[in-house]
């Protein structure tokens, strides 16, 4: 990078410090305490009766169609909605919060006034959230896999990396969508709506599409789909699902960059 958007960088990554702090502490705490009830609740047998007692639908639609394994019991309870859900909308906060948002506050003038292009001070920010985003998703990854070696889990260390990564770039994707909505002009809150509401509409194509011949084909364009389809905490890293995430990201973070700079900024 040169100066001024080292510059930014830093200034982004420091304004969001705390936030992402809270964020990564609540992540890990959560991945910790899941995976640390693993051993009362494989030998109290209570997975057993938690999964007979819900139909193969609704069970492979939440996760926990296999809870009674090490794999199906991480997949059901972090893997499968809640880490995704909660990573995606940190993603999605902090994008619309430091891009949308400054620029409603007025806080970007003085960066705009960098002897740097209005397209990078805009992308910029947005690297500082994928920055985040990957620190977090790191240290999640760390825990959980920490915690799989202590407890002696049925589980590879190659498939909590895949998950997680995975999971990782599914929250790239929609900061990249809340960004492009910041970048076509319509500011914070409906980049957090918009992106919010994509994040769920994914989750419902993949999780409930299925259950009807007629509605499954809609799963496959789901990234939650591309990220998850594949159970990449068995079977390692999806790779085609991966390049669909890391390729429609780029184009929408383009197209955002690209209509940023063609109109104008709006001032406090």
């Amino acid at each position: 990078m040169s100066s001024p958007s080292s510059e930014i960088f830093r200034r982004g990554v420091q304004i969001q410090k705390r936030t992402l702090i809270a964020w990564s502490a609540a992540l890990v705490l959560l991945a910790l305490s899941v995976v640390g009830a693993w051993p009362s609740m494989e030998k109290s047998g209570a997975l057993e009766d938690f999964a007979s007692g819900v139909s193969p639908e609704m069970a492979a639609a939440f996760g926990i169609d296999q809870i009674s394994s090490a794999s199906g019991y991480l997949k059901g309870n972090l893997y499968a909605v809640l880490l995704p859900l909660l990573l995606g909308l940190m993603a999605v906060t902090a994008t619309a919060a430091l891009t949308g948002g400054d620029e409603e506050a007025g806080r970007l003038e003085l960066l705009l006034a960098l002897p740097v292009a209005r397209r990078t001070v805009f992308l910029v920010r947005f690297l500082c959230v994928a920055f985040g985003l990957a620190v977090t998703s790191v240290l999640v990854w760390l825990s959980v896999y920490g915690s799989v070696v202590s407890f002696d889990m049925d589980v590879s260390g190659g498939g909590v990396a895949a998950v997680t990564l995975t999971v990782g770039l599914l929250a790239v994707l929609h900061a990249g969508v809340a960004y492009a909505v910041v970048g076509f002009g319509l500011g914070r809150g409906p980049a957090l709506g918009v992106a919010a509401g994509v994040l769920v509409v994914g989750y419902l194509l993949h999780a409930i599409a299925p259950m009807s011949d007629s509605l499954e084909p809609l799963s496959n364009v789901s990234p939650w789909e591309w990220a998850l389809g594949g159970d990449p905490l068995v079977n390692g890293v999806p790779w085609g699902g991966v390049a669909l995430l890391v390729v429609l990201s780029a184009v929408i973070v383009a197209a955002g960059t690209y209509v940023v700079d063609r109109r104008d900024v709006k001032n406090a």
